[in-house]
């Protein structure tokens, strides 16, 4: 009967395409997956034993195959070799596993970013201490994070990722715990710069954070997350006097509990989730801060929205456009929670030194890339380790752009950049390897003559 059926199927193929060449996907073998589990493999490639494809349409569907498998963050290599056999085609997809489990060591300036550190170089400022990340735990692409933090900052943290909770489902679960105690807090903002505050024998701010998180993998490059979360905070007093922040918590309150309600929707299509040159992403966010509506408690809504379009101009040069933007429902919202320009990645370049407080955004960034070279792939010989001794590289130069407003209506008075038109541009060098590492040196400068070398490790947009 199956020979009957593939017969009809190649018929039908050379009717419908005529000089364009059809085939049947016949046999996928994958190779090279010790660890990881087949189906995991399975639900990333876009075709399917007995699909009808074109030669064009096959080479597409391989290459996007690839590239969602290198995606997962699983392996450092995929390779996709078809064989034809008359009208059919066996599929032989093979897979170098990366090292799954890293015992990585901590030891970091509890600083906003690079420059801070590079400004104070205070190492009393450090923090020490331990992660144990278990990447692809029983092959299922499962995360299991244990997070040990002391010194000037303590930490205590556990995140658990679920990406399937049953094989043949779309289903996630992600779980975390997380404890801080920091002996020194940013509170403010005066003249855009970030104002700390710091006591040796005091806690400054105590956190606790715990949420559960619902994943729904709709398509292959659609995802819903839908988070129920539980925050305390408890800062010292000092912080939220009248001559300090009252803001900081909302009226002059030193400690603060509420639930979040979040859903998330993300459609990703990107080539490279670390460095892309090609596809576009889009995320849709909606907080709900405070189910309770109690007086004096957190009480808002937040909304935001990201996309970002990558493509290719001609030969080694490609773009990149990105936009953000996040609104609140209304302007009481804590200093705690509405964090401005500074923060993460949601920044102008070359504004990189500066805290620019504010509730509701817009910011706009785009690269022009140029690959100095393909990446390439190197095998260190006396290495025996595999998942080691192979590894790729690359390196691009760039020109950027990005402009950005931010609207505040509580800190005006001491900060100028707030509520007027960012705009900063420059030069930059990429490094990209493997491990989705990414080494960013920028040069950037703005209007306001303000100009520097900025470090970081993800990518520009």
């Amino acid at each position: 009967m199956r020979n009957v059926v593939v017969l009809i199927l190649l018929l039908s193929c050379i009717v419908a395409k005529g000089q364009d060449s059809t085939f049947i996907v016949n046999l996928i073998e994958i190779e090279g997956n010790k660890i990881t589990k087949n189906y995991i493999i399975e639900k990333e490639i876009t075709f399917h034993q007995g699909n009808v494809v074109s030669l064009n349409d096959f080479n597409e569907k391989a290459l996007r195959s690839q590239q969602n498998l290198i995606n997962t963050s699983l392996f450092n290599f995929v390779f996709i070799e078809p064989t034809y056999d008359g009208q059919l085609i066996n599929i032989k997809i093979k897979v170098k596993e990366r090292w799954y489990t890293w015992p990585q060591p901590i030891l970091v300036g509890e600083d906003r970013n690079t420059f801070d550190w590079l400004q104070y170089r205070n190492f009393d400022r450090f923090s020490y201490g331990l992660y144990l990340n278990q990447y692809n735990f029983r092959g299922r692409q499962e995360t299991i994070q244990l997070k040990l933090k002391f010194g000037y900052s303590q930490e205590i943290g556990l995140l658990y990722k679920i990406p399937y909770l049953v094989k043949t489902k779309n289903h996630g679960l992600n779980l975390s715990f997380l404890s801080v105690r920091r002996h020194e807090i940013y509170y403010k903002s005066v003249n855009d710069k970030i104002v700390y505050h710091k006591d040796a024998n005091e806690i400054m701010r105590e956190e606790f954070n715990t949420y559960a998180e619902y994943v729904f993998r709709h398509k292959l490059y659609q995802q819903h997350f839908f988070r129920l979360q539980y925050d305390f905070v408890k800062v010292a007093d000092t912080i939220v006097s009248a001559n300090e922040n009252p803001n900081y918590l909302l009226n002059g309150q030193n400690q603060s509990s509420y639930l979040t309600l979040r859903y998330l929707y993300r459609v990703d299509k990107r080539d490279s989730k670390n460095y892309p040159l090609k596809g576009h992403d889009l995320e849709f966010t909606a907080d709900k801060y405070g189910l309770d509506f109690s007086k004096n408690k957190i009480n808002t809504m937040l909304f935001s929205v990201l996309a970002e379009k990558f493509g290719k101009i001609k030969g080694s040069f490609y773009y990149g456009l990105g936009l953000k933007a996040r609104a609140y429902a209304h302007d009481k919202v804590p200093f705690y929670i509405a964090k401005g320009f500074g923060f993460n990645n949601d920044f102008v370049r070359s504004y990189e030194p500066n805290m620019i407080s504010g509730t509701n955004f817009v910011v706009f960034k785009s690269n022009v890339k140029w690959q100095l070279y393909k990446p390439r792939v190197y095998k260190i010989k006396h290495l025996p380790f595999e998942k080691f001794n192979t590894f790729h590289h690359a390196f691009y130069l760039n020109l950027f752009a990005d402009a950005g407003y931010i609207k505040d209506r509580v800190y005006t008075a001491s900060n100028a950049l707030s509520n007027t038109l960012l705009i900063g541009y420059g030069v930059g060098l990429d490094f990209v390897t493997y491990y989705d590492k990414v080494l960013r040196i920028e040069f950037s400068a703005n209007r306001k003559g303000q100009s520097g070398i900025y470090l970081s490790f993800i990518a520009p947009i």
